[in-house]
């Protein structure tokens, strides 16, 4: 079931009227986020919930465990082998066994290596990483085991189960046994946070990805180099509304159930180098990367050279994490190595920062070389990377002189004045949240009304669902 379908719309009204009409018990509110939670795993497939079912009995006992034994190297072992043997089961295998099938071929030995057939549970990618930060935060004595229910709901809250942000016992656990009783926060930021994911989904989102993004990555080899490399503008920005879209609505169904998620997105195309849009785009990955990943490796603690390396390995981790496919390795290892020769620049050439135009040059940079890696991520193949970048090396000055041209013109005139396009939408936003409750809904329902009626037929998807 879709968070934008008609039907979730219904289900979740009569969810929030019936959920805060217990607003008197924390306890029956979890008990029926819980309920709700399992339920709509159970609509995506009934092997997901056993699934999930089985996982949160599982790290529930590891919990127990690492409590009892803190910083044994079996409670950690344990740990990473349900949550890598979880994700070898159902996400690597069939990578991993015709990789290895393959190189024996290739080395004259011809097998058959066992495969089993099973579906992909839903929000397998996010719930492994809840129970990652719950048993780590066990073992470093930071928090207590909690009971089975409470883990349950932590692992299985609906509203980031899908397709994230990333959430941290630390910050989760506490607001789900909440010292006072629940109120709605922020309701109007809450609302602006939905009709905002609207616009971004239905209508910003849904049309880059019919018009400019899915025919041309779908068959590349029929259009111009133009019409190529507006197409990787055009994802750049569509999986950014999508994304960004998608936590915008997340975030105000949670504010409206009383629940802070945390930030996931904070302007990424504004960024001046890697760093800074890694710390701008999917945050909650990038940090869970950074404090379960790269710090455990040895960080930059042992020199540069080993500091860029722990980088690469991290950035390898995360293409993997989206995806069983060459193509995601190569995007995750494009961002590594593109982070370690930022900071190299940065150490290199240490006044850049303080010269003329050096701030609008870095961040088009930044913003080309992130629109270069998308290719490798939502191409199907390697070979259909291969080809558009084939194509986009064929750009001449006598076809940029054409409505094609223009366009792309237009998009890198965007990304140079993004910060002030960004600082109006900011105020607009903030001067609607000034508007008094009573009337706040009126010219809300209307815009999205109208946005609705203007976008294209159908349910837009989450691209980070799938992952």
């Amino acid at each position: 079931m879709s968070f934008l379908s008609i039907e979730f719309g219904l289900c979740f009204t009569v969810f929030f009227l019936v959920y805060w009409s217990l607003c008197w018990s924390t306890r029956l509110q979890n008990l029926l986020l819980l309920a709700a939670s399992y339920g709509l795993v159970a609509s995506f497939s009934l092997q997901s919930l056993y699934i999930l079912l089985g996982y949160s009995a599982l790290v529930y006992l590891l919990g127990l465990l690492a409590w009892r034994y803190p910083g044994r190297w079996f409670c950690n072992a344990l740990m990473l082998t349900l949550v890598l043997g979880c994700f070898y089961l159902f996400k690597y295998q069939t990578f991993f066994v015709e990789g290895a099938q393959n190189a024996l071929a290739s080395a004259g030995f011809v097998v058959s290596l066992p495969l089993l057939e099973v579906l992909v549970p839903i929000g397998l990618s996010f719930y492994a990483f809840h129970s990652v930060s719950y048993l780590v935060s066990i073992s470093r004595r930071e928090l207590t085991p909690v009971g089975p229910f409470d883990l349950a709901l932590y692992l299985a809250f609906f509203p980031s189960l899908v397709a994230g942000p990333v959430n941290r016992a630390l910050h989760m656990l506490p607001q789900i046994r909440p010292e006072g009783l629940r109120q709605v926060l922020e309701p109007q930021r809450a609302m602006g946070l939905i009709a905002l994911a609207v616009v971004k989904l239905f209508f910003l989102s849904a049309w880059l990805g019919s018009e400019w993004v899915d025919p041309v990555f779908d068959t590349p080899g029929g259009y111009t180099p133009e019409q190529v490399l507006l197409s990787v503008y055009g994802y750049s920005f569509l999986i950014y509304f999508n994304f960004s879209g998608y936590t915008n609505l997340v975030t105000g169904i949670a504010l409206l159930l009383g629940f802070r998620l945390p930030e996931n997105f904070n302007a990424p195309y504004a960024a001046h180098n890697l760093k800074e849009f890694w710390g701008r785009w999917h945050i909650s990955l990038s940090r869970f990367i950074r404090d379960y990943v790269y710090i455990p490796l040895g960080g930059n603690r042992q020199g540069v050279w080993r500091g860029n390396l722990n980088m690469l390995l991290a950035m390898l981790v995360s293409g993997l994490w989206h995806g069983a496919s060459l193509n995601f390795i190569i995007w995750g290892g494009l961002h590594g190595i593109g982070l370690a020769l930022s900071k190299l620049f940065s150490q290199w050439v240490p006044g850049f920062a303080r010269m003329p135009g050096a701030g609008l040059l870095a961040r088009l940079m930044t913003f080309h070389y992130v629109a270069f890696a998308w290719i490798f991520f939502r191409s199907s193949t390697l070979d259909g990377a291969v080809e558009m970048l084939g194509d986009i090396a064929q750009l001449s000055l006598a076809g940029l002189n054409s409505p094609t041209g223009l366009m792309l013109l237009g998009c890198v005139l965007f990304v140079a004045t993004y910060p002030q396009w960004l600082v109006l939408l900011r105020a607009g936003f903030a001067a609607t949240q000034r508007l008094p409750w009573q009337v706040y809904p009126i010219p809300l329902g209307v815009g999205v009304s109208l946005v609705i009626f203007a976008s294209q037929s159908g349910v837009p998807g989450f691209i980070y669902a799938s992952f």
